[in-house]
């Protein structure tokens, strides 16, 4: 019979050859994830870094952090926060699919922004499907998507800012109509 100790250290031996193939799968897999959102994240990056300069008082972009979570999908939730609309959130995610083709699923852009990023589509293989309230899209289509959220996401603050210009044009007005009579 063998000896106990032998057989411990050859199961923590495999244990560890398991855990450095999967820590090094993991990786790639995050490295490459970030190299197909990188136009998605570049967007919202910049259109952060706008939002923290000085004086902002239109709210903010976090979570722009690329994470593998527990299906193997390197996933980026981005979530805007804004100051008279409630926060939005969208999750962008980017993995294997059957049949080896990579896609990225992307979910929280809305209908509108949805049909634009379809009317985008050159030829029907690049499209992907449409899963639920998710949109699926072959990677090539990154580019396409980081224009639809940076205008997503431009719509989305200049509606934090005109809410109050609104407000204060009709009170003007009001003001005006008073005086007038």
């Amino acid at each position: 019979m063998t000896n106990p100790s032998e057989i411990k250290n050859r199961f923590h031996a495999s244990l560890e050859a398991s855990e450095a193939r999967e820590n090094g799968f993991r990786s790639r897999l995050l490295a490459e994830g970030a190299r197909a959102l990188q136009p998605v994240l570049g967007v919202l990056t910049l259109m952060s870094e706008v939002l923290d300069e000085r004086d902002n008082v239109h709210g903010s972009i976090t979570g722009l952090d690329c994470a593998i979570d527990k299906e193997d999908f390197v996933t980026l939730r981005a979530v805007l926060s804004g100051t008279s609309q409630p926060e939005q959130r969208i999750v962008i995610k980017y993995g294997p699919e059957l049949g080896g083709r990579n896609l990225i699923s992307v979910s929280g852009i809305g209908q509108t922004y949805a049909e634009k990023l379809v009317a985008k589509t050159h030829c029907a293989a690049s499209l992907g499907r449409s899963v639920g309230s998710d949109l699926q899209l072959d990677v090539a289509r990154a580019e396409d998507l980081a224009e639809v959220v940076r205008e997503m996401v431009e719509a989305y603050f200049v509606g934090q800012a005109q809410v109050p210009v609104q407000h204060h044009a009709g009170a003007i007005e009001g003001h005006a109509r008073y005086a007038v009579q």
